[in-house]
């Protein structure tokens, strides 16, 4: 028997309303300062619970504590005695009640364990028993939370007063903003705390994004109103808690100690937070390439960073460039974390994460923005994790079948002839690939992201609902007017990805906005089209949009009818997998024959067909109830995406230049060997 211990979290919750509930840009900053002081608390408390504390100490070495992590918002300790544990979580909260109030902080101290102890689940993998009271208490978190009254019930209504300026919670006190009869506002306590943390936040983040602190600020305020379009990015790691949990424990049969665990807990985390912060300066440095002209800050990008910290990002920015900084923040992340060498062993092929894109008007409430944003990096996850199917360990990998002494499962393997069959540990299925949601809200009808998705589907067409063989699911059935969410992992080509990768809608956006040079004279039609005009005239293309909501069939009858006079111009782009001549097909966009033409013709035009249609549907092997099934969805077409994006990803006609020359954006080799590129497509 060890030494008994118990894991103590303390974690901010709702950080997103706490920040995003004030309509000052520079008050989000303040708020995002607050946040990331709770690793100052935990130090502070720590040392004034424990006399002499330093990050050095550990449990096996005799200590009463050990600080396992400390990151932006979330801290892990582990405590001999929970009386102790218990102290430091109220030095902590009294504290953050003192100095952010309004920002939901809380602690659980967890069941007692053997530091020498291991924990055994059938069929896992065994983990020591630190890993399994670090998930347990994350799991306790939410049910304690609960259990107490929240940051609302600190700023009661009665007696009146007035209302903030910036936040609409009761007035604390008037400042005064500006200058004029209109410069003294009320502003409640969470107001005035955001505004005295702003200058710190302001400083911490510009060194984040590697410009001054000044120039910072003047991108806070451009955000607040001059942008047509703002954008709210949230990114996320997949499944990091599976790797987490799995820390420590080495595959060669060892048997895993706390010791060990607690040993990677640190570096792994530290590690995660490093690539992430590297991964957001190479985004915005890729973002400087491709800027509209006009659009620069000081000479900045309009990216305002407000939570960079372990897997987590959430920016705010200038719509012009959201799609672009997304994509190019969730490559880089893949890459920092692919060959950072503390990753690395826990995951080869390096991790990967989600996004969500929410694109509204400069004075819209960010913080209905921010949870549009997350519902729709959920989406993003719920997807990628859907098709991540995963292959059986071979016998001599650390997956194989556990030799533990658990019961055996059925269907599991004998280690030696004579010996009761072992369990087979199951493979943890992780996400392969980064993906991102996107949203451009027009109006303001409403923000909740099952409203707006519903709005988005419309009857199938009849070849499908005839093509569904459950009568059930054919009752149901409705076609998506959108492909999201799209991939942007470089090597991943699979059915599941046909049409929806990013490099598709760049493709899909490069042929809505090309437009007619000075060599290429007039149409060769009608005679009508000038220099400048678009090769896909936007007349037509709204006309088509339109038709989608009138259904499936509605849509695809005028795409055809548009096919006969704009397929060279580049709307063949827009026919569905499967389609003649559509992406995936051998004479399909993208496709060139040894004369160099597209669509496999000499002239560049495909042979006309009367069955092209702007959907398709993604069948692919996936993941019901944990098991590989095949899993066919709805109909989806990308046209209504392209049309949404094309304010969206910088300067188009310089960032496809630049990627026939950047191998990070060059596709794997076709099927005939040769590379593709994304390029303009028309």
């Amino acid at each position: 028997m060890g030494v008994t211990c118990h894991v103590v979290l303390i974690e901010t919750s709702g950080n997103q309303s706490f920040i995003f509930e004030t309509t000052k840009r520079r008050e989000n900053v303040g708020a995002s300062e607050l946040i990331y002081r709770l690793e100052r608390w935990t130090l502070d408390a720590l040392r004034a619970e424990f006399p002499g504390f330093g990050r050095d100490w550990q449990i096996s070495a005799g200590r009463d504590a050990q600080l396992l992590v400390a990151a932006a918002g979330s801290a892990k300790v582990v405590v001999r005695d929970p009386d102790r544990g218990r102290a430091l979580v109220s030095r902590v909260t009294t504290r953050a009640l003192r100095e952010a109030p309004g920002l939901d902080v809380c602690g659980v101290v967890g069941e007692g364990f053997d530091w020498d102890g291991v924990h055994r689940e059938p069929g896992q993998r065994p983990v020591s028993l630190l890993a399994g009271r670090c998930r347990e208490v994350h799991e306790a978190l939410p049910q304690v939370r609960a259990d107490r009254p929240g940051p609302a019930g600190r700023f009661p209504r009665i007696p009146i007063v007035d209302e903030c300026a910036a936040s609409g919670l009761p007035a604390h006190d008037v400042i005064r903003e500006g200058e004029g009869p209109r410069s003294r506002q009320p502003r409640a306590r969470p107001s005035i705390a955001k505004r005295e943390a702003r200058d710190a936040g302001f400083r911490r983040l510009a060194g984040d994004a590697g410009i001054p602190s000044k120039k910072l600020e003047k991108i806070a305020d451009h955000l607040e109103g001059v942008p047509d379009w703002v954008a709210v990015i949230h990114a996320d790691g997949n499944s990091l808690g599976q790797l987490f949990t799995g820390l420590g424990t080495t595959g060669d049969g060892d048997t895993p100690t706390s010791d060990r665990y607690a040993d990677a807990l640190g570096p792994f985390s530290k590690a995660v937070d490093a690539c992430t912060r590297e991964a957001f300066r190479e985004a915005l440095e890729h973002c400087r390439q491709v800027l509209p002209h006009g659009h620069a800050v000081d000479g900045e990008v309009p990216v305002l960073p407000l939570v960079l910290g372990g897997d987590d990002l959430t920016v705010v920015c200038t719509g012009s460039v959201s799609l672009a900084f997304t994509e190019a923040y969730l490559v880089a992340f893949e890459k920092a974390t692919r060959e950072n060498p503390v990753i690395q062993p826990q995951a080869p092929d390096g991790l990967t994460a989600c996004a969500g894109v929410a694109v509204v008007k400069p004075h819209f409430p960010f913080s209905a923005a921010y949870d549009l944003a997350e519902e729709l990096t959920k989406e993003a996850k719920k997807t990628v994790k859907l098709y991540s199917v995963g292959q059986e360990p071979p016998a001599d990998s650390p997956d194989s079948p556990d030799s533990s002494d658990s019961p055996a499962e059925p269907g599991a393997s004998p280690s030696a002839p004579g010996e009761p069959r072992q369990p087979r540990i199951r493979p943890r299925f992780q996400p392969r690939a980064s993906a991102f949601s996107f949203h451009v809200l027009y109006d303001s009808g409403g923000s909740d992201p099952a409203h707006l998705r519903d709005r988005m589907q419309v009857a199938p067409g009849a070849a499908d609902i005839a093509a569904e063989p459950d009568p059930c699911r054919r009752r149901k059935l409705r076609a998506l007017l959108y492909a999201q969410p799209y991939v942007v992992t470089r090597d991943m080509r699979e059915p599941w990805t046909v049409g929806r990768h990013w490099d598709d809608l760049a493709r899909r956006v490069a042929a809505l906005t090309a437009a007619f040079g000075p060599a290429e004279g007039t149409d060769g039609l009608d005679g009508t089209a000038e220099v400048g005009d678009r090769k896909l005239p936007t007349s037509q293309m709204h006309d088509l949009r339109e038709a989608l909501f009138l259904g499936q069939d509605a849509a695809d009858g005028r795409f055809r009818q548009l096919l006969a006079r704009y397929r060279d111009r580049g709307l063949d782009l827009f026919a569905g997998p499967g389609s003649p001549n559509g992406p995936g097909s051998p004479n399909g966009p993208g496709s060139r024959d040894s004369s160099g033409s597209r669509d496999g013709s000499a002239a560049g035009t495909a042979t006309a067909g009367g069955d092209e249609s702007l959907f398709w549907r993604i069948s692919d092997q996936g993941l019901l109830d944990g098991q590989p099934h095949q899993v066919t969805g709805p109909p989806v077409t990308g046209l209504l995406d392209a049309m949404n994006a094309v304010q969206l990803m910088g300067d188009l006609p310089a960032r496809h230049n630049h990627t026939q020359r950047d191998d990070r954006h060059r596709l794997p080799a076709g099927a005939d060997g040769k590379p593709t590129t994304t390029g303009t497509s028309a």
